[in-house]
């Protein structure tokens, strides 16, 4: 539901997917292939939502076609790939943006300018939490948890503190059966002194009527933020149990799509039309996002990651 936008074409590995796609969202085309997608003159951009270690592949060859490009989170999950789209993109001349939806979402973007204000004095800490159902991981187990929920955090902090991370340290735990981690803990610390942690967890009770456990709180020399998604202030008790809608990333309203998802989608889609430089969100930044989340996931030890900005 996005006025200036309109989807012309959809592509899938899967062709019925796309199908069915096409067929619930009404768009006009499936194309067979990734490359006639981009070869249809009437297309801008493009939006990818291949798997996290599969996005390079579609994000040079949409903009080796002219095409702006809408990538999911994270940019990629290899350094190497995130500067080949970012030089590609520059090359090109196009737009390159990166999903990260929390730089959208009201409650978060308020926060951050409270911060950017200088209302909190220096920033001395920060807490992500973004903590998911037990039974949602098997799904998303293809990517390591902070990549997958933890880089929302990571960016949120960078974007925040406004200053590199020095020193990681990454802690992980397997208590259930998924066949990958389901608990993470994250240490950064900033240049400068300030010091965040990133707490993903994929243990919330399925049958709670839960989805997302989602925070985030910045301390600083002269005040505190402090932004909490549960409990909520929307619920619905039934008798067939207890729900807690989105109402913050992609709540449904009359029919059609609200919150921070499509607000990020419209900024994209206006810079686009407009021909205005994306600001709020942009490809170098969610490369250094990449970055520290790699840091972390490294096993053993606390890796310096200097204080470069590149």
């Amino acid at each position: 539901m996005i006025p200036q936008a309109r989807i012309e074409a959809v592509f899938d590995t899967v062709p019925e997917r796309a199908e069915r796609l096409a067929r619930e969202f009404q768009i006009p085309k499936v194309c067979a292939s990734l490359d006639e997608l981009c070869g249809l003159p009437e297309i801008q951009a493009v939006d990818v939502v291949t798997p996290e270690q599969l996005h390079r592949e579609p994000v040079l060859t949409a903009l080796a076609r002219g095409k702006h490009v809408f990538v999911e989170k994270p940019l990629a999950t290899d350094l190497d790939h995130c500067a080949q789209m970012i030089e590609a993109a520059a090359q090109a001349d196009r737009y390159l943006m990166v999903g990260h939806v929390l730089r959208f979402e009201t409650k978060y973007a308020m926060l951050r300018e409270k911060v950017a204000s200088g209302a909190l004095g220096e920033v001395v800490s920060v807490h992500g939490r973004r903590n998911r159902r037990q039974a949602d991981l098997q799904r998303y187990c293809r990517a390591h948890l902070v990549l997958e929920t933890g880089i929302h955090d990571i960016d949120m902090m960078l974007w925040c503190v406004g200053k590199p991370v020095r020193r990681v340290r990454g802690y992980e735990r397997q208590a259930s059966q998924a066949g990958c981690p389901d608990t993470f803990w994250g240490i950064l610390e900033f240049e400068g002194g300030a010091i965040g942690v990133v707490e993903t967890i994929w243990m919330l009770p399925s049958e709670a009527g839960v989805v997302l456990d989602d925070a985030f709180q910045v301390v600083g020399t002269t005040g505190v933020a402090q932004l909490q998604l549960m409990p909520s202030s929307l619920s619905f008790w039934r008798q067939s149990g207890f729900e807690v809608p989105d109402v913050s990333y992609d709540p449904r309203v009359m029919g059609g799509a609200r919150g921070a998802l499509r607000d990020e989608l419209a900024y994209f889609c206006d810079s686009v039309l407009n021909q205005r430089p994306l600001t709020v969100n942009t490809a170098p930044e969610a490369r250094r996002a990449v970055r520290v989340a790699l840091a972390l996931m490294e096993p053993g030890g606390e890796p310096w990651l200097g204080v470069s900005r590149r």
